[in-house]
């Protein structure tokens, strides 16, 4: 319907005037974007990680645990589960993660991009299946529906393509479009990481896609040894990793979202205690 809900979400009814006219004032997503970046501490992080791949035989990384607090972040602040679209902000309704994911780890490997969906009930044991699961079938050989959608896309030729693609901006703008145009896209879903620390690297900042509806971007840098200046003041080497996010300040203020995220780094830097050894 052109101003009831969609099948990715509602709309947010009780705005307030400022929340409601920004939209159409920066139409754009990169035109409302605010990033934020965290230093984060894995003095117990890093350890647990360990313990928990020891004892269960699954390989667990720092970037599961992100996936984790990343969820639980949005579960429990629903003003940061939003999205704007044809300059209207909807509350999403399905909670999903979209990463990229390397064919194989070599300079000529294709890159895909995969989504999973997470339950407003998962643990962190169904966080680590799912998102080992959607990795696992990305690297395989056989195309995802996402890429085979793309393959088929640019058989056309380029104008045709290009009327195709603006036909979807309007038709997503006027809730006119199916669920099944976006349903394997990745770049419809609440949030899309990239975890840059599993080849060596920092993190940047990202920008965010003016297709689809992510209104968040984060980035996982490499974990390292770095100055680190502790509670009585003192200069401490510590491990660090930083995490750096783009943000889309449209669906909700920008304090709101520090505030958030600190939910996230909690659940990173003290998995030991939000999640015991479950």
């Amino acid at each position: 319907m052109l101003w009831g809900n969609r099948p990715d979400g509602a709309p947010v009814r009780d705005l307030s005037p400022m929340r409601r006219l920004m939209p159409l004032l920066m139409p754009l997503r990169n035109s409302a974007v605010v990033y934020h970046q965290q230093r984060l501490d894995l003095t117990h992080t890093l350890p647990w990680l360990a313990q928990r791949s020891a004892a269960t035989g699954v390989r667990t990384t720092l970037f599961h645990l992100v996936q984790f607090g990343l969820v639980r972040t949005l579960v429990e602040r629903p003003e940061l589960h939003r999205f704007v679209a044809g300059g209207r902000i909807y509350q999403r309704t399905h909670l999903e993660l979209a990463f990229a994911v390397k064919k194989r780890m070599d300079d000529k490997a294709p890159l895909t991009a995969v989504k999973v969906r997470f339950l407003a009930t998962d643990g962190f044991a169904d966080v680590v299946a799912k998102a080992d699961g959607v990795i696992t079938s990305g690297r395989g050989e056989s195309l995802s529906p996402s890429e085979k959608e793309m393959k088929l896309a640019t058989i056309l030729p380029l104008w045709l393509l290009r009327a195709a693609i603006g036909l979807q901006r309007r038709l997503d703008a006027w809730n006119l479009l199916p669920a099944a145009a976006t349903a394997h896209d990745p770049l419809y879903s609440s949030a899309f990481l990239a975890n840059l620390g599993s080849i060596g690297l920092p993190a940047p900042f990202h920008h965010l896609f003016d297709w689809g509806t992510v209104p968040i971007f984060v980035v996982v840098g490499r974990a390292q040894k770095a100055p680190w200046v502790d509670d009585a003041g003192a200069i401490v080497v510590r491990d660090t990793c930083e995490l750096r996010y783009s943000y889309d300040e449209r669906v909700a203020d920008g304090l709101y979202c520090a505030k958030s995220l600190e939910i996230l780094r909690h659940m990173v830097e003290r998995p030991d205690l939000v999640i015991g050894d479950g």
